[in-house]
């Protein structure tokens, strides 16, 4: 089996064993647009590829954290009551620094994750069926 065809199995079985996830790619694509997110999209990935698709355990779900915000102070994650709340935690403590311009070269600047290939693994998820659908539901673009 090559690559790109291990990847894409890969993927549609993520999709097929999503259904146990407490919550789903739409709701939480919807909470993105709702809250004026930026690039909901790549957010969207960011939140996919921090969890492993929602299903990661023991890791920053165990606080509804889908983004796997780290509190550098307590050396921590950060607890949010609900994952709708972590949404507007990124937005208070990561997107209220970007400006405007190319929204992974802010990621990188930021030092967002330690994982150097983190953007790409970003990219790959958003290559998707699923995102692309989702992003043509409501209308967003990257840009």
């Amino acid at each position: 089996m090559d690559i790109r065809c291990r990847e894409r199995f890969i993927f549609i079985f993520m999709i097929i064993n999503f259904s146990c996830f407490s919550q789903t790619i739409d709701e939480v694509y919807k909470e993105l647009n709702d809250q004026g997110v930026k690039h909901p999209d790549i957010v969207l990935a960011q939140s996919i590829l921090e969890t492993g698709w929602y299903k990661c355990s023991p890791c920053s779900m165990d606080y509804n954290n889908i983004f796997g915000l780290w509190n550098h102070k307590k050396q921590e994650y950060y607890k949010f009551e609900t994952w709708q709340k972590s949404v507007t935690g990124y937005l208070n403590k990561i997107q209220y620094k970007y400006k405007e311009g190319d929204y992974f070269k802010f990621l990188t600047d930021l030092g967002y994750a330690e994982d150097p290939n983190y953007i790409y693994k970003v990219k790959k998820i958003m290559e998707g069926d699923l995102l692309i659908k989702l992003k043509h539901k409501y209308g967003k673009k990257t840009n």
